[in-house]
């Protein structure tokens, strides 16, 4: 089972990794300007919305006092797998859709 700061330092280094592929996204699609697919757009933003959602746990698990940390370690540790799936199938989507848009 991972510590508390194991697991902070693990969703830090996720959210990074998100942020970082969602910045190189939004630059290729700034570049392709209007002809940028509504499709790549709208999986941009489900990618967007599930990095703020893995944000708002790492917040609320960095506020945590160590007892409610301890209740709240199991479904940390489950809703964040949750979380990096759905940034991952946001972020694999947006990639092909845009692969296909610049290849």
């Amino acid at each position: 089972m991972k510590s508390r700061e194991e697991l902070q330092a693990s969703m830090e280094a996720g959210l990074a990794a998100g942020e970082e592929k969602i910045t190189a996204l939004k630059a290729k699609m700034a570049d392709a300007g209007d002809s940028a697919s509504d499709e790549a757009a709208n999986a941009l933003a489900q990618a967007e919305k599930a990095l703020e959602a893995g944000k708002a746990k790492l917040s609320e698990l960095a506020a945590a006092s160590d007892e409610s940390f301890e209740e709240m370690r199991a479904s940390a540790e489950e809703n964040w797998a949750s979380i990096s799936d759905q940034m991952e199938q946001g972020w694999a989507s947006v990639s092909e859709k845009v692969k296909s848009f610049f290849s």
